[in-house]
């Protein structure tokens, strides 16, 4: 066991340094290691305290082997520590992709299952839960698998259960099948929520991937672009651009904060002026944007919050623009905004963020002012029946995740009792 500092990938959480305990075997136990409470750790991609233990931190990256593949049925058995975009650089080659993926390839196979993750395929795919058929877990009584039709209770606690039934080690997948590994991609402006609306619809019907980017660098503006993209169906002699390392992993955290106002209404005045109608892209610059710029080192020290809620379809519009005007009153800057539609798909999992409506993400810097308008928002959006993204979470307090998350009380029936995390103790507090 080692002791070293851990945090969230906005950087607003930084605990004090923990132990950590790391596992290069499926076969190891951790809880024999130790009798304090612990709580799986991939690679650091969530952006709250879910990801930060009360006790020690089991270290699962080393879990990154794929065990077997069917390229007939697409069905892939893999460790917990694969990342996502690994795995797909190995299946796509061989036409397979994974059908819900997120904004970065850095996110390990059990930090999808525990987050149940969505994308840009929502109003088909569903979530990543949707496409699990079996988990190995590891508690603190023994060794236990489970699926939708085997110990079926734990498996639905399991999907979006945020590490704490256990330690996920394995996990089987159903892939969907993909034959090139590039995308056409569409780029269609909106000029209001209530366009967005509408465009967004119609292009659902015609495109697997749809997210749409949304300014909100002039007050009293709400304007943006749909991005809409598909694989083609048909192999491309194109040939794959080389896998770069992504800089995040180079370049250190700003001493300062680079995202002002002043610079996100001009980056904003750029991308309205670049974008393209209609484009050929690979996949990952189309499913990894957070890949190619080290987004959460440009906030500096203080780092920054994310604002990530979905909204009922009644009340949607509504709601997105009064939780605009709020930020607008702060005067803060708010360098990303991303719209995307979920539809009625109902996932396995018990806590599972995704409902039918509208999700909306802003990026805030970690200012006092912010966190005076973000709790103000939530409460807002408790009130009317939405939800906000646990994996995104810091500022939710127990009496509003528990209303938003009615099921938290059969998650915590199932719970190992040996794993919790900082988020846990912070929203299950009794009121």
């Amino acid at each position: 066991m080692t002791k070293q500092r851990l945090e969230s990938w906005t950087g607003v959480v930084s605990p004090s340094p923990v132990e950590t305990i790391t596992l290069q075997s499926t076969e190891e136990n951790p809880f024999t290691h130790t009798h304090a409470s612990l709580l799986a750790r991939g690679y650091g991609s969530s952006y709250g305290d879910i990801c930060l233990p009360t006790g020690k931190a089991v270290l699962c990256t080393g879990l990154n082997r794929i065990r077997w593949f069917n390229n007939q049925t697409g069905i892939i058995c893999a460790e917990a520590g694969v990342r996502l975009g690994d795995l797909v650089a190995v299946t796509i080659s061989q036409g397979w992709t994974l059908p819900v993926l997120p904004g970065t390839e850095q996110v390990s196979i059990g930090g999808a299952i525990a987050s149940d993750i969505h994308g840009k395929s929502h109003h088909w795919a569903g979530t990543f839960g949707r496409w699990v058929r079996r988990v190995g877990l590891i508690r603190s009584d023994g060794r236990i698998e489970c699926s939708p039709t085997e110990n079926a209770e734990l498996f639905g606690a399991t999907i979006g259960g945020l590490g704490l039934t256990g330690i996920i080690t394995w996990a089987e997948l159903q892939l969907v099948p993909c034959v090139s590994p590039w995308m056409e991609c569409h780029d269609v402006p909106f000029s209001s929520l209530d366009e967005y609306v509408e465009r967004s619809a119609e292009l659902e019907r015609s495109f697997d991937y749809v997210v749409a980017w949304c300014d909100l660098s002039r007050r009293g503006v709400i304007t943006g672009i749909i991005h809409a993209s598909r694989f083609f169906s048909s192999p491309s002699a194109k040939p794959e651009p080389k896998r770069k390392v992504p800089l995040i992993e180079h370049i250190p955290r700003l001493p300062f904060r680079l995202l002002s106002r002043p610079i996100v209404w001009l980056a904003s005045r750029v991308r309205h002026m670049v974008q393209r109608p209609q484009r050929i892209a690979h996949y990952r610059s189309v499913m990894f944007p957070l890949d190619g710029l080290p987004w959460n080192r440009l906030f500096g020290p203080g780092g920054f919050y994310q604002l990530h809620a979905v909204l009922p379809p009644a009340q949607r519009l509504d709601a997105i623009a009064a939780l605009c005007q709020h930020l607008w009153q702060a005067r803060v800057a708010l360098p990303l905004c991303v719209l995307k539609n979920f539809s009625a798909l109902r996932s396995p999992g018990l806590l599972s963020f995704p409902m039918e409506g509208t999700s909306i993400a802003v990026d805030v810097p970690n200012t006092p002012r912010a966190r005076q308008v973000l709790e103000t928002i939530i409460a807002d959006i408790a009130t009317i029946g939405g939800r906000i993204y646990p994996a995104k979470d810091v500022l939710l307090n127990a009496e509003q995740f528990q209303r938003m998350y009615p099921n938290w009380r059969l998650l915590e029936h199932y719970r190992d009792r040996r794993c919790s995390s900082q988020f846990w103790e912070r929203v299950t507090r009794q009121q």
